[in-house]
C-alpha cells in the first residue's frame, strides 16, 4: 500500500490498529507515524513507547502488547525489526496481529522492503505493508515542495532540482538539509543557489556527483579536471576509492541482471542523479571493462597502504584503462 493511500484512509476514520512499514526511508516511517498518531490520539496526550528486540526480551515486547490497560488508556507502541522476536514469542505477535487491541496503535517497522521470511510473509498474510522506501525521482521532487512550504520557504524549479539532485538519496537526508538551508536564511522567504554553496561539504559532493557523471559519459577531459580537482580538495585519491567501486558495482549489477534496475538490491552511497542514470551508464561499458575497473580500484587501494604513490598520475592512467 502506497503512504498515501494509508493516510487517506486513517483521515477518513479508517485507523488499523496496526501497521506494517516497509522501507529505509526513516522521514517516511516518522511522517507516516506522526501522521496517524495525531489522529488516533487527538486531543489525549500521546503515550509513545519504543521496542526493539536487541534490546529487550522478545516475552517483555508481547507482554507489554497483552497487558490490559483497566483505564482504557490509548498507547502508540513503535517495534523496530519484528523478524527477530522468535519463538513462542513470534506466534504471539502473530496472534496479536490477528486480534489486536484498538485501544492500542502498532507500528511494526522493516528497512528491507525485500525481506520475504517465513515470519514476515506471515505477518504480511494478516497486515497489508505500507511502502515507506525513499521515492523515485519525480515524487521525490513533490516531498522536497512539501518540506520547504513546511518551513514557509519558497524555491524555483532549478533550486528544487539541485537540491534533489545533491542529496535526494533519500526524503530523510533531504529534510535534514532544507531545515538547514531554512535555518541559514532566517527570515528570508526565498531559497537563492548561493545558500546552497553556503552549506558545509556540498560543494564538495556536487564536484563529487559531476565527475561521477563525466566518467559515466566517459568524456576523459572532464573526467580528469574534475578528478584533479577533487583530489586537491580531499587531500588524496583515497576518498574516491569508495564512490568509484560502489559506481562501478552499481553498473555490473545492472548488467548481471540484463539491464533490469531494482533499486533496493543496489549499492549505496551514490547521488540519486548518477542512480537514475545507471541504466544508461551500463550501456557504455562492457562488463570485462567494469570488472577491470573495480581490480584497478582495489589495485590502487593496496597501493596507498603499501607504498607512496602519486595520486593524481594513478588517477589518469585509471580513467585511461577505463575510458581512454
Amino acid at each position: 500500500m502506497k503512504i498515501k493511500e494509508a493516510l487517506i484512509e486513517a483521515s477518513s476514520g479508517n485507523i488499523h490498529p496496526i501497521y506494517l512499514l516497509k522501507g529505509n526511508d526513516h522521514f517516511l516511517q516518522n511522517f507516516f507515524i506522526e501522521k496517524v498518531s495525531e489522529i488516533f490520539f487527538g486531543d489525549d496526550p500521546v503515550n509513545k513507547i519504543f521496542m526493539q528486540p536487541e534490546e529487550m526480551k522478545s516475552k517483555k515486547i508481547i507482554e507489554r502488547l497483552i497487558i490490559i490497560d483497566l483505564f482504557a488508556t490509548k498507547k502508540l507502541f513503535i517495534i523496530r525489526n519484528p523478524q527477530r522476536i522468535i519463538g513462542k514469542s513470534g506466534i504471539d505477535l502473530l496472534e496479536i496481529c490477528k486480534n489486536p487491541n484498538t485501544n492500542y496503535l502498532i507500528f511494526l517497522i522493516i528497512d528491507d522492503w525485500l525481506d520475504k521470511s517465513v515470519f514476515i510473509s506471515k505477518i504480511e498474510s494478516i497486515i497489508q505493508p505500507v511502502n515507506v522506501q525513499t521515492p523515485y525521482n519525480q515524487d521525490i521532487v513533490k516531498w522536497a515542495n512539501y518540506i520547504i512550504k513546511l518551513n514557509n520557504k519558497n524555491a524555483d524549479t532549478r533550486i528544487v532540482k539541485k537540491l534533489v539532485d545533491m542529496t535526494g538519496d533519500s526524503l530523510a537526508h533531504l529534510n535534514n538539509e532544507i531545515n538547514k538551508l531554512c535555518l541559514l536564511i532566517g527570515s528570508r522567504k526565498n531559497i537563492e543557489l548561493n545558500d546552497i554553496e553556503q552549506i558545509s561539504g556540498w560543494k564538495r559532493e556536487r564536484k563529487l556527483w559531476e565527475f561521477l557523471l563525466a566518467l559515466g559519459n566517459k568524456k576523459f577531459d572532464e573526467s580528469v579536471y574534475i578528478g584533479q580537482t577533487l583530489i586537491e580538495n580531499y587531500g588524496s585519491i583515497l576518498s574516491l576509492i569508495y564512490p568509484l567501486t560502489n559506481f562501478f558495482q552499481e553498473i555490473l549489477y545492472i548488467k548481471m541482471k540484463n539491464g533490469t534496475f531494482n533499486k533496493s538490491n543496489s549499492y549505496i552511497g551514490l547521488p540519486r542523479s548518477i542512480k537514475n542514470k545507471i541504466t544508461y551508464f551500463a550501456d557504455g561499458f562492457s562488463e570485462k571493462k567494469i570488472r577491470l575497473a573495480i581490480k584497478l580500484l582495489h589495485r590502487i587501494d593496496k597501493k596507498i597502504k603499501t607504498q607512496t604513490i602519486n595520486d593524481e598520475t594513478e588517477l589518469i592512467q585509471f580513467i585511461g584503462r577505463i575510458i581512454g
